[in-house]
């Protein structure tokens, strides 16, 4: 039986990423920190983290552990002698990044070379796949933008991010290690812990307060409901004959925030929204060109807008995350 090693697997993400690999029959070994990034506001909510991993408990190994104890990580790591490692456990946040630079850096840049580096000793293959963000372009220079597009990051998480694909990628070059990468952006849908936008939309809508929009709603983001995006991180972790490719993962079509509201107003009464000031370090995005991924590993997203706006709305009703 293969084996895959999830940094941060009992995250927003990567408990998606531990089913996608239990259904593929992988022996699946979650190492996780559950430490939690909650935003200083009253919308701040805390989630058991187990939860998110609740119906497959049995199914998996769980080592508690932080990616920055080099040691505790290599013996966890040589004792799995993993076939893949998805190394998503991070900051999870470019306004929480702007704020606490330093945890930015070890959380993200820190990590990815302690696990390089142990990786680079390895006796066995092993495919290594590091999770970076649709933050790495900056102000998108087109309506679409495609993984050679200009990378030009206006704030601190989405530069770290990129020093991480490019520290991988010199890995693999002089050691050659098997490192692939995906860039996935604005992912919403249950379990998130981390309010980002339409967990807030949605829970402010059932409690019948304004929707808080920045700018006009004009703004366009190429939403991607959780189930997606982990089917992407799981074709490209497994894909042979792909080392050194670098894949948007997406739904591969924007939507304004105008968009996402109208949605939420269909289907829950009563929503009322007030606009204020974009973020500075928010830039300008719109659609990730996802067809690299769909030629290269058969990626398909199953989710509109639409459709896991619903889901997500059901979920929140029932669940507070």
């Amino acid at each position: 039986m293969k084996k895959v090693f999830i940094t941060g697997g009992a995250g927003f993400i990567g408990s998606r990423v531990v089913r996608e690999f239990l259904d593929a029959g992988y022996e699946v070994t979650v190492f996780d920190s559950f430490k939690q990034y909650l935003l200083p506001d009253l919308e701040a909510r805390p989630v058991n983290l187990l939860n998110r991993l609740r119906k497959v408990i049995n199914n998996v190994s769980i080592i508690t552990g932080d990616t920055l104890n080099k040691d505790f990580l290599r013996r966890s790591i040589l004792n799995v002698k993993p076939d893949v490692i998805v190394h998503m456990a991070a900051l999870p946040l470019a306004s929480i990044a702007i704020e606490q630079t330093e945890e930015a850096y070890d959380s993200i840049l820190s990590s990815t070379i302690n696990i390089l580096e142990i990786i680079r000793d390895f006796d066995h293959n092993c495919k290594f796949l590091y999770t970076s963000s649709s933050m790495v372009y900056g102000d998108f220079d087109s309506n679409t933008v495609s993984e050679d597009s200009n990378k030009d990051p206006k704030e601190i998480y989405g530069s770290i991010k990129l020093a991480g694909e490019i520290i991988s990628m010199g890995y693999m070059k002089r050691y050659g290690i098997d490192v692939r990468v995906v860039r996935p952006t604005a992912v919403y849908g249950p379990y998130d812990g981390n309010q980002r936008v339409l967990y807030k939309f949605i829970t402010r809508a059932l409690k019948g307060e304004k929707l808080l929009v920045d700018g006009d709603g004009s703004m366009a983001l190429d939403f991607t409901f959780v189930d997606d995006t982990a089917q992407g991180i799981y074709r490209v972790s497994t894909k042979e004959g792909i080392s050194g490719e670098i894949f948007n993962i997406a739904r591969g079509n924007s939507e304004t925030l105008s968009s996402a509201i109208d949605i939420i107003s269909n289907n829950i009464d009563g929503v009322k929204v007030e606009y204020r000031e974009v973020p500075s370090y928010m830039p300008k995005r719109g659609t990730l060109d996802i067809s690299k991924a769909k030629k290269l590993v058969g990626f398909m997203p199953n989710y509109d807008l639409d459709k896991g706006v619903k889901v997500y709305i059901d979920h929140l009703k029932n669940n507070p995350i």
